[in-house]
């Protein structure tokens, strides 16, 4: 956590916090966020995702395809942008409908939805970085590149466009 402090983070909220404060806490601006677990042992996968189908589509996955995209050692699960015009590209609506997604309703949050199938999915922290909108996408991408350089695969719940959570 402090590495992420160092590069400007803040918040470290859990899941759970967040959910019940309904996220009055992230900061409604532009910038970066990603979701992170405390302990970076192979985690307990759930059978069955919490998070919505989106357009007809389950958003579970195997147990296999899961553990192939687990990354050990790594701290950081997700990295995301909310860098686009308008109040619903701001932090705080943006993991307002990650947390939504997660619990089962109907929102448009399909990246990162494989966060939904780890047990203990309440204790996992999401962290931000405000930044100006014109500089939030290139550091998510900046921030998904180091990810992937330092372990070799991208964050567990990112999908291939490093950072983009408009889907």
């Amino acid at each position: 956590m402090e590495d992420l402090q160092a590069l400007g983070f803040t918040g470290f909220r859990t899941v759970g916090f967040l959910r019940d404060e309904a996220a009055v806490s992230v900061p409604a601006e532009p910038g970066v966020w990603l979701v992170m677990r405390d302990a970076t042992g192979v985690p307990h996968f759930l059978a069955r995702s919490t998070a919505a189908h989106w357009r007809g589509r389950d958003p579970s996955e195997t147990a296999d395809a899961l553990g192939a995209r687990w990354v050990a050692r790594a701290s950081v699960l997700y990295l995301a942008a909310a860098a686009g015009p308008g109040v619903r590209a701001l932090l705080q609506q943006r993991v307002k409908r990650f947390l939504r997604f997660g619990m089962g309703r109907n929102v448009a949050h399909w990246e990162g939805r494989v966060v939904w199938q780890l047990s203990g999915a309440t204790a996992l922290r999401l962290a931000w970085k405000a930044l100006p909108a014109t500089k939030a996408r290139a550091e998510a991408e900046r921030l998904v590149g180091a990810f992937t350089d330092r372990y070799g695969l991208r964050p567990f719940a990112n999908e291939d466009e490093a950072g983009d959570d408009d889907q």
